[in-house]
């Protein structure tokens, strides 16, 4: 059945691949693994919540959602103790209310804590003090209704050798904060799959930091620490990193028997600043990328083993590559004005490698 929709989809599929929506197939309806997409709550401007646009494309093609900021610490406990959930539970009600599993990010990472954390001083059991109320609060507010979580995000450094990246966490309470991380999590939601989320540890800056983020595994798998999978976040472009260095970081990973998501997938194409727009050529090589990105998943992951695929927002506009990076791209399935664009196409070819 889903081979016989792919089918139809590519015969329709017009000159230069210029997909609509109402051409390509829901993308969560190709594979049997969670297809997400990553997206604001309120009070942001472009939230979810009050944007038909983004609900409609929400609705038609993914099954699984990510809270963009709303689940993260700044936003949870703004204040010493003071835990608002307003937004987050709003994302999640949206979630459970239209079929989608949801995943949680991120219970610890240095970024995005509150203002008041940053300037927490006094000795470290302070520190475990705070980091085990937000994780039993924050968990246990959540639990069952979340299918899984980032729980520590971003821990290691990029440089070779790569080490337990100078955090607030990290300086305060050592390098055990994130084996208690993930303990209390499964203390607070033992049904939640467990996840350490990363960047670059998909061939951009070469094996060291991957090498390093599995040998953690390693040692906690050894010594029943509850962790389940690996986040690769995938914010790459259209010839970095290689397919050989993907398919080879995504084996190392599969050999350890974890599960493996593709955490924050987008595809940029204007790192060197060199367009203006999005012109049909790029377009297609982004298309084409996609397309491999998610062969070389399906091909390199077992079933068993996929978390699943989840793209870090749902239209150009809501990319946070021209904010952090100062500068015009074009990285996701949409465009500004709520259009699928060919990449959309790209990822449904990949996606229907399935069958």
């Amino acid at each position: 059945m889903k081979a016989a929709i792919l089918l139809t989809v590519l015969c329709l599929l017009s000159f230069g691949g210029e997909a609509k929506n109402a051409v390509v197939p829901p993308l969560s309806s190709l594979v049997d693994f969670p297809v997400g997409a990553a997206v604001p709550a309120d009070p942001w401007p472009n939230s979810l919540l009050q944007s038909p646009q983004r609900q409609a494309l929400m609705e038609r093609h993914f099954n699984s959602l990510t809270a963009e900021n709303a689940m993260k610490m700044a936003y949870l406990q703004p204040r010493p103790g003071e835990f608002d959930f307003t937004h987050a539970d709003a994302l999640v009600n949206y979630a459970r209310g239209h079929n989608m599993i949801v995943h949680g990010h991120a219970l610890v990472w240095h970024t995005q804590t509150a203002k008041w954390m940053d300037e927490q001083t006094g000795p470290a059991n302070e520190f475990t003090r705070i980091l085990d109320r937000h994780i039993r609060t924050v968990a246990g507010h959540f639990v069952g209704r979340l299918k899984s979580w980032d729980v520590v995000n971003e821990a290691f450094t990029d440089e070779t050798p790569s080490d337990y990246r100078d955090t607030i966490w990290y300086r305060n309470i050592g390098a055990g904060y994130i084996e208690r991380a993930f303990k209390l999590a499964h203390q607070a939601d033992p049904k939640a799959e467990l996840y350490y989320n990363d960047y670059d540890i998909s061939g951009m800056i070469g094996p060291a930091k991957l090498d390093r983020v599995l040998a953690m595994f390693d040692d906690f798998l050894a010594r029943g620490v509850p962790i389940h999978g690996l986040g690769f976040q995938m914010h790459i472009d259209t010839q970095e990193p290689t397919l050989s260095d993907i398919e080879e970081a995504f084996s190392k990973a599969v050999a350890r028997g974890i599960k493996v998501r593709i955490s924050e997938l987008d595809i940029a194409v204007n790192q060197s600043e060199q367009y203006q727009q999005l012109t049909p050529e790029v377009a297609q090589l982004q298309r084409q990328r996609y397309q491999d990105v998610a062969r070389v998943y399906l091909q390199t992951v077992p079933p068993a083993q996929r978390g699943g695929i989840t793209l870090w927002g749902l239209t150009d506009a809501d990319s946070w590559i021209p904010g952090f990076r100062k500068r015009a791209d074009w990285p996701l399935l949409f465009d500004a004005d709520f259009q699928a664009k060919p990449a959309l196409t790209g990822l449904a070819e990949g996606l229907g490698a399935a069958q």
